[in-house]
């Protein structure tokens, strides 16, 4: 469905992608690991043609989209939740969603989807009213994937969903995207919490200093003696 090939990018005269390549089945779950400045967010900027590769091809269901401009990227399915939420926290989480749907004009799908999101999130049934700015950060990262799902993506694009979060608020997202996965949604996660993103991942990648070092199955890695030790905290 997605596919990464061979692509680089620099940051000056610092290189945070060196030709890696990767790729998302439709329906899966994706991980990308790495630690802090592994360019792990970079690869997620250039999917969402935030910046502009040096070298390599992003394809989408067959389509080039190296080339195309962000909102284009946008109109392909393809709908990032950037790190850190991003919020519009002077709008009300009402209007944050419709925000979400900004694009679509299946007025029907769009109210069932509505349902669904508060279905899933009953919190921002109860608070669709109030600003946004007002909710913890546990829900605003709820408000932060719901306004992605509006979108309608045919991908999701989630970057660092459980930063920032108690480890029980953590586990409530995580569950979600367990759930997500399951309805169908393709979904491309970059996260530094790994034990929990192996539990969830089809597949996973991990990132070190902008070159993939290890790849493979979820349950796979979990198992893997470097991950153990570089992730998990697990001394062999």
């Amino acid at each position: 469905m997605l596919e990464l090939k061979n692509i680089s990018y620099s940051y000056g005269k610092v290189q945070a992608l060196k030709d890696i390549s990767i790729s998302v089945q439709k329906g899966s779950l994706v991980a990308i690991l790495g630690a802090n400045g592994a360019g792990k967010s970079t690869c997620l900027k250039a999917i969402s043609r935030l910046i502009k590769i040096k070298k390599g091809q992003i394809r989408f269901q067959d389509t080039e989209i190296s080339n195309l401009m962000p909102e284009e990227v946008v109109r392909l399915g393809i709908i990032q939740v950037p790190e850190g939420r991003m919020i519009f926290p002077e709008l009300t989480v009402l209007e944050n969603l419709k925000m979400g749907a900004y694009l679509r004009k299946d007025y029907k799908k769009i109210m069932q989807d509505f349902d669904k999101i508060y279905n899933h999130f009953p919190i921002l049934k109860r608070r669709k009213n109030q600003i946004a700015s007002l909710l913890s950060g546990g829900e605003q990262q709820m408000l932060a994937i719901a306004r992605g799902l509006m979108a309608d993506p045919k991908i999701l694009l989630l970057d660092e969903p459980s930063l920032g979060l108690a480890p029980v608020l953590a586990e409530e997202i995580f569950a979600f995207l367990l759930k997500l996965k399951k309805s169908g949604t393709s979904i491309l996660l970059v996260e530094q919490n790994a034990f929990m993103a192996l539990k969830i991942a089809d597949y996973a990648y991990v990132l070190e200093t902008g070159i993939i070092s290890l790849f493979g199955k979820g349950k796979d890695l979990l198992k893997n003696k470097l991950v153990q030790e570089a992730y998990l905290g697990v001394k062999q």
